[in-house]
């Protein structure tokens, strides 16, 4: 999805929200630790962060807490060498002292620092001979298949306590997450936040991971069954690597959570993310008439809400892809596709021009109308 979503202030990324949001929360404080920065003092900056964490702790304040990890992480970053490595294990002493929910966000953003560790590095995991002994502090001994273990456990990790997640509004977390549009409809709890950064893992190319003999694949149709099915439906492995096993489990966990949601939109959202991941990696044959289906039930079930012109959209693209087979004379077959997604597209501008499925629309009708 194009969506704008809520993003996590982590130092991975040196994105931060100015002292205007953080709403009186210790304002003294970080005025003083902002103003130690832009003189250069470092650790006197470091050292008014970690009298933060420790107030931050006292009063139980989760964001609070979490702010000041980062800023931790930051400034550790920028006095010692080799710091992104041994940042990415100084969290573990932070997760250690922490509670839920603050624990399960810095476990969220310890395997996001083990994601572009990864990125950064991929060359010397694919060049890297496997050593007898990895040893659990130092990366340099790691396979490619143990980085990514540990990652999917920080990510499980980070939504155990789901009853606490779930219950926890993003209001209480400002001071740490930068706002986009659409956010508080989409990713409403805590829960959602963490549920889809894991997600966003658990739905990558699974490419580097070492295949077994039982490698899990999306060749159930009930992979496409409405929502109401799909969250009921069993998906069993021995490939406990899987990464997308790991997201059909996840996004049955999501779909259920918002399934009674008055409101809708958090779960069409997730419910199209389930449908373009398991369209893209399923290996069933007639993957593209379910795929077609499945949208065409949710245009029809939310026929009145701008969130399901996603869907129509979506739909229409896979006409478009259909009408690029066309050959005058040799592929007959397709000849009217091109034609019948512009017709949808202009159906859906007509009813939700400002939604995101109508803007997608507009765009998908300008790329068909160039010469």
């Amino acid at each position: 999805m194009l969506l704008k979503r809520l993003l996590l202030v982590f130092f991975t990324s040196l994105a931060f929200t100015t002292m205007a949001q953080i709403k009186n929360d210790y304002i003294k404080n970080w005025k003083k630790v902002e103003d130690l920065e832009k003189k250069g003092l470092t650790k006197s900056a470091s050292a008014e962060v970690t009298a933060i964490y420790k107030m931050a702790q006292k009063d139980n304040n989760d964001a609070q807490q979490i702010k000041a990890c980062m800023y931790l992480i930051k400034y550790r970053n920028m006095v010692e060498e080799d710091s992104h490595e041994n940042n990415i294990f100084y969290v573990d002493t932070l997760i250690d002292g922490a509670k839920a929910p603050a624990k399960n966000i810095l476990q969220s953003m310890q395997a996001e620092m083990f994601c572009q560790y990864l990125q950064n590095n991929r060359w010397k995991f694919y060049d890297r001979t496997k050593l007898k002994e990895e040893k659990s502090k130092d990366i340099t001994t790691w396979g490619i298949d143990k980085i990514h273990t540990v990652i999917s456990k920080l990510y499980k990790a980070s939504l155990l306590n789901d009853a606490v997640l779930k219950t926890s509004k993003l209001d209480g977390f400002t001071p740490i997450i930068i706002k986009g549009e659409n956010t508080r409809e989409l990713r409403p709890t805590l829960y959602d936040f963490l549920a889809h950064r894991a997600l966003a893992y658990f739905t990558t190319d699974e490419n580097q991971l070492t295949k077994p003999a039982y490698q899990f694949k999306i060749n159930d149709s009930k992979a496409f069954f409405p929502a109401a099915e799909f969250i009921n439906a069993s998906f069993k492995t021995k490939d406990t690597a899987s990464l997308q096993h790991k997201a059909i489990l996840l996004l049955q966990d999501i779909l259920k959570f918002h399934l009674a949601d008055v409101k809708p939109d958090a779960l069409i959202d997730a419910d199209l993310i389930r449908l373009n991941f398991v369209n893209q990696y399923s290996t069933i044959e007639n993957k593209e008439k379910l795929y077609e289906a499945a949208l065409k039930n949710i245009e029809e079930k939310y026929s009145d809400n701008p969130a399901a012109a996603e869907a129509g959209y979506l739909r229409a693209h896979v006409y478009y892809n259909r009408g690029q087979q066309f050959e005058p004379y040799i592929k007959t077959e397709n000849q009217y596709e091109i034609k019948r997604a512009k017709e949808l597209c202009e159906a859906i501008v007509k009813k939700f021009p400002k939604s995101e499925g109508g803007i997608n629309c507009q765009n998908l009708i300008s790329n068909i109308n160039q010469p």
